[in-house]
């Protein structure tokens, strides 16, 4: 049958998307404006979906039975990008064919499926105070097409060269629950076992990695955590999570650390700041999150923008033996170029106020590519910091301000594959900054040389396939074998 949506329609709904966000474009209904043939939706089919119930996409939609819509209406294309958003589609795509009466349209959405049983996590690596660590983490994304899902993962390493350091390893099993026609809330749970022994330096300069300058304290946590989720509009989403753990913990008794000072000047030495309670105690963190998400695929977008705010509380009066507040922000955002090639801002920051465990810190493997990133909560590595400038980058590891400023440019190598979906070559510059807050306010070098920053650089493949996302790149090579 003729379908309605006139050659480049889809282009004009894009452009009135764009024009409604910069310039506020919205109707008294909260609905965005836009112009043309308006139509009755009549009825809306799916396609496609083998796997998935239909009414799970349908409740993604911005559209509904019985509208009157122009052709040109915003709402068909974040209703694309919605759809998207679940997880479960290679593709989505929106037309409109004629309806049974005069005027009116029935909206068809084509999906293709694509592999929800994912490898979520491929953790591999080698340093010089852990000989090698793996561990692996899969996904049930869509679980007997109802949109549950079921997450798990774990990851050990080899015993450690540390003093006092044992074997590490760590579990984490979640479940989701889809909201319903009668829900609005989605529902989620999470257990996570881990059995850790982190690295603190108790000797030698900072830029040494050597394990024979560290000391090990063990630490155990248990615990699990209760979530809901709530879509308040088209593109956000806020999120509440209730954590609880169990920790235990077996710190050196009066280890203190060696400061490098001039010759001929008497040893000094500090205690070992392992930001940890001795002994058995409850941590309880209440966190909120904040979510705004435009892009145009939640993989390999083009376009759009994703900005995610989240605020992390802990406090006595609930019975946690820590008391902090974590705040943390970060705002991606993509352009597509004339000429097919994708540029993206990426911009992160964080504090955190109060005396939180180190676990809970901001952590310099998170921020760089060049140095090895938590593994489910646990660090095999003693790497410091590349040091590109000079600063005091290399004596950060866990503290409590954290920036990072970054760019990306990326080539689309190929799309729309039964097995790979999608490939683009990158390449990602930029900035991180990490440090305590008495950094802020006392340093006895220029200002250059006291700010602790450093270079980050990553260049490589990103493919989506039907098993998972996969990342082949300098930073994962540098990250995972030391150099």
């Amino acid at each position: 049958m003729d379908e309605l949506f006139p050659s480049g329609s889809l282009g004009c709904a894009k452009l009135a998307l764009l024009l409604a966000v910069l310039l506020g474009s919205v109707s008294a209904q909260g609905q965005i404006l836009a112009t043309g043939p308006i139509y009755r939706i009549e009825a809306i089919e799916v396609h496609g979906n083998h796997k998935t119930r239909s009414h799970l996409v349908r409740r993604a939609l911005l559209v509904r039975p019985g509208e009157r819509l122009a052709v040109d209406d915003p709402a068909f294309e974040l209703s694309r990008y919605r759809v998207l958003a679940l997880g479960y589609f290679a593709s989505v795509h929106l037309r409109l064919r004629k309806g049974a009466t005069r005027g009116a349209a029935v909206l068809v959405v084509e999906v293709v499926e694509r592999g929800t049983l994912v490898i979520t996590d491929l953790f591999l690596g080698t340093s010089e105070a852990t000989r090698a660590w793996g561990g692996l983490g899969l996904a049930e994304r869509n679980l007997l097409g109802r949109g549950i899902e079921l997450e798990g993962a774990f990851v050990l390493g080899t015993d450690p060269l540390v003093e006092r350091a044992r074997l590490q390893q760590s579990y984490w099993l979640s479940a989701t629950a889809p909201q319903s026609r009668w829900r609005r809330l989605e529902l989620g749970a999470a257990l996570l076992l881990v059995d850790g022994s982190e690295f603190f330096r108790r000797s030698g300069s900072d830029a040494s990695s050597s394990p024979e300058h560290f000391l090990s304290a063990g630490y155990r946590r248990l615990g699990g955590s209760l979530g809901v989720s709530l879509d308040v509009g088209p593109t956000v989403r806020v999120r509440a999570d209730q954590r609880v753990e169990a920790v235990i913990t077996d710190l050196p008794v009066g280890a203190t650390r060696e400061l490098a000072v001039p010759t001929g000047t008497a040893p000094r030495s500090v205690p070992v700041p392992f930001d940890l309670i001795d002994g058995r105690s409850l941590l309880s963190v209440t966190s909120v999150t904040l979510e705004h998400d435009t892009r145009s695929d939640p993989v390999l977008p083009d376009r759009g923008a994703l900005l995610t705010a989240s605020a992390d509380v802990s406090s006595r009066l609930f019975a946690s033996r820590y008391s902090f507040v974590k705040l943390s922000a970060s705002y991606r955002r993509y352009w597509a170029l004339p000429w097919r090639h994708v540029a993206a801002l990426q911009l992160f920051g964080g504090v955190v106020f109060g005396e939180a465990p180190f676990f809970e810190k901001f952590f310099i493997g998170d921020l760089s590519d060049l140095v090895p990133g938590r593994a489910l909560g646990l660090n095999f590595s003693t790497l410091p910091s590349r040091n590109v400038f000079g600063t005091p980058i290399s004596g950060r590891r866990y503290d409590d301000i954290a920036l990072r400023c970054s760019g990306q440019y990326s080539i689309p190598w190929f799309r729309g594959g039964r097995f790979a979906y999608a490939g683009d070559f990158f390449i990602d510059a930029g900035l991180i900054f990490l440090a305590a807050k008495e950094d802020l306010q006392l340093r006895d070098r220029a200002l250059l040389q006291s700010v602790p920053i450093d270079l980050t650089v990553d260049a490589g493949l990103r493919l989506d396939t039907r098993i998972g996302v996969f990342l082949f790149s300098v930073g994962n090579a540098l990250g995972r074998i030391p150099f």
